[in-house]
């Protein structure tokens, strides 16, 4: 998955935690289970260890902690508990030949004035955290979950609130048995640079046929309660299926990280030639004293004015205005985190639309994971219809309806 300065990342919490000195663990940590990598799922038993160590120091952070352990956890690593709140980690053969050493002692406390003889101190933004961060952004994280189905799964009014009527009235509304179906949802970060850096999360849904269902600026999916492992999916994908998605979802961030530049470009811009006014009224004030200055002393000619001091002022000028906008170049970067493979509840709602004798049924289908029924289908072309209008006898949208 890419996109203008393509690359794959993986960031995602996690969870092994460590114990403190020679004093037993007093829990089980939660691992990533599943196929591969997987990032959120799974009962995998970690090593006896409690959720947040005894002996920590308020400085420290118990996210962090979570992160590194699930991610070693994923990695396969074996993590034990080690004197002061460190950990013992026995690396993985894939770790083991990035890092170039079997084991490693990890030690979390920031206020450890030394650390033993080969071990990495990891606290937060120091050198070994930054290089647990770039292993994990190696890749994307994946996950299998099932989004839980809202009670009541559809309004009762149906689609009254959602489609306007002109004409007509709707009747009860009826849903229908509840299915599942296999959606992909894409998590990437889109990075600015140049001038001001700044980072956005977005969130790609794609649905079973490749179509993409929605796009979300947010780092999760919004409005689902969310289960491990998929719900009645046992069946697996089909590697056409896999890359419909792939290229579905590398369409829509393109053209979403091109939308985003745009924007940014007019901002960033602002801000870059006000940069450059500055800039060329403090040369242009310089450049007029010095010439003002050599035109009041004796034995200079135009000559010597011409190239003088006010020609290298011109010429830092050039130079300095070059890396203005250099520095707020725009650059837009798509790192690709994780992907997510959902089980989603969805199901048919059915409902009349009336006037006088005349009947209609419409039928569509409703996210029963957020209770939301989608826009209900013109009965005429079948595109949504955000107003359904009486004409001929029957109801249509009113791109539909006679003039």
């Amino acid at each position: 998955m890419t996109t203008v300065t393509r690359r794959r990342t993986r960031a995602k919490d996690g969870a092994t935690p460590a114990g403190n000195g020679a004093r037993e663990a007093r829990a089980n940590g939660k691992a990533l289970n599943g196929g591969g990598a997987h990032a959120g799922g799974g009962s995998g038993k970690a090593a006896g260890l409690p959720a947040v160590p005894r002996g920590e120091t308020a400085a420290e952070s118990p996210g962090w902690r979570r992160f590194v352990g699930r991610w070693l956890e994923a990695h396969h690593c074996k993590v034990e508990a080690a004197p002061r709140g460190d950990w013992e980690v026995e690396l993985s053969p894939e770790l083991q030949k990035r890092w170039r050493r079997q084991r490693v002692r990890l030690v979390f406390d920031p206020a450890r004035p030394t650390v033993p003889r080969g071990a990495w101190f990891t606290a937060p933004g120091s050198a070994g955290g930054r290089r647990i961060l770039e292993a994990a952004l190696a890749e994307p994280l994946f996950t299998r979950r099932t989004a839980l189905a809202c009670v009541p799964g559809a309004p009762d009014d149906g689609w009254t609130g959602a489609c306007r009527v002109r004409g007509l009235n709707w009747g009860p509304a009826r849903l229908g048995p509840v299915r599942y179906e296999r959606r992909v949802a894409f998590h990437a970060v889109i990075t600015r640079w140049g001038g001001l850096p700044w980072q956005e999360q977005w969130v790609v849904l794609v649905g079973a046929g490749g179509e993409v269902l929605e796009r979300v600026q947010a780092a999760q999916v919004p409005e689902v309660r969310p289960r491990e492992g998929l719900y009645q999916l046992p069946e697996e994908l089909e590697p056409e299926v896999r890359e419909r998605w792939l290229l579905s979802a590398r369409a829509t961030l393109e053209a979403l990280a091109e939308e985003r530049e745009r924007e940014w470009a007019v901002s960033v811009g602002r801000l870059r030639d006000d940069e450059l006014d500055r800039l060329g009224s403090f040369f242009s004030a310089r450049i007029e004293e010095e010439e003002e200055r050599m035109r009041r002393r004796a034995g200079h000619d135009e000559h010597e004015l011409e190239h003088g001091d006010a020609t290298s002022l011109k010429l830092e000028w050039e130079r300095r205005a070059a890396e203005v906008r250099q520095r707020w170049e725009m650059r837009t970067e798509v790192r690709l985190w994780g992907i997510e493979e959902w089980s989603w509840p969805v199901a048919d709602l059915e409902q009349e639309l009336r006037a006088g004798a005349m009947r209609v049924k419409v039928k569509g289908p409703v996210d029963v994971a957020r209770g939301r029924p989608a826009l209900p289908p013109c009965p005429s072309c079948g595109r949504p219809a955000e107003m359904l209008v009486r004409a001929r006898g029957t109801a249509c949208c009113a791109a539909c309806a006679p003039a």
